[in-house]
């Protein structure tokens, strides 16, 4: 059924929006899933940052993760997310609420743009509730080596918990438990994550392991912010996804 690839809404991308650093600023990632300790499945991704403008007198920047699905979409491209720029951890919990608009390039079906009110529709649409927290895990920084370097870190503990109901479905319920390293001297704060990530639906549950590894960051000359584009629909949701 269509409207069954229409959620989840994931909930990892927080993690890099709590401190949004400098225009033009990047940063790189190895993304790797597994289960029972055998990988996968390996990715690279890229996350970036250009100037957002102003938003109802804030100051916003848009966050670039690339490539990812959104929505159901079997093709892969960056997710923009239009974020005000002094955030913080806990409205990074909050990412979905907090954005003024999300921009999906699909690289097969074109790029169209969520407003505010088409992200608070879906959320109704699809009866969805999360949480989400990061916690202090000790009091002392922990050592984590990436590649010939070693970086000192404040670990974290992460958990996330989305649950979509949306109408003829099955209710699924998502739940990642793990830790998060991070370094401020680094773009966007974030060294390393790995999560348990529990996928819960129709009595059936399966469960995989994700881990992110920084390998590279910099700062460019900054991308120009998304043009002109098509809006987001019902009919692009069930059917042109």
């Amino acid at each position: 059924m269509v409207l069954a690839l229409a959620c989840p809404l994931r909930g990892q991308w927080q993690i890099f929006a709590e401190r949004i650093p400098e225009d033009g600023s990047w940063a790189a990632y190895r993304f790797e899933r597994s289960r029972e300790g055998k990988v996968f499945s390996t990715t690279e991704l890229k996350v970036s940052v250009c100037d957002g403008g102003e938003v109802g007198g804030m100051p916003c920047a848009w966050l670039t993760i690339e490539p990812v699905g959104w929505l159901g979409s079997k093709e892969r491209g960056p997710l923009r997310l239009l974020l005000p720029r002094n955030l913080g951890r806990s409205g990074a919990s909050r990412l979905l609420e907090n954005a003024a608009a999300i921009v999906f390039e699909n690289p097969k079906k074109g790029a169209y743009r969520m407003r505010p009110e088409d992200i608070a529709w879906l959320m109704d649409w699809a009866n969805l509730t999360y949480e989400s927290e990061l916690t202090p895990e000790g009091t002392r920084e922990e050592t984590v080596k990436l590649g010939d370097k070693e970086r000192s870190c404040r670990k974290l503990k992460m958990r996330t918990v989305t649950a979509t109901d949306p109408p003829l479905v099955a209710k699924q319920t998502i739940t990642m438990d793990g830790l998060l390293w991070r370094d401020e001297t680094t773009p966007f704060g974030v060294v390393k994550a790995e999560w348990k990530e529990k996928t819960t639906k129709s009595g059936e549950s399966k469960e995989e392991t994700k881990t992110l590894t920084l390998t590279g960051s910099g700062k460019d000359t900054p991308a120009a912010p998304p043009g002109k584009m098509d809006g987001f629909s019902l009919w692009r949701l069930l059917f042109g996804r």
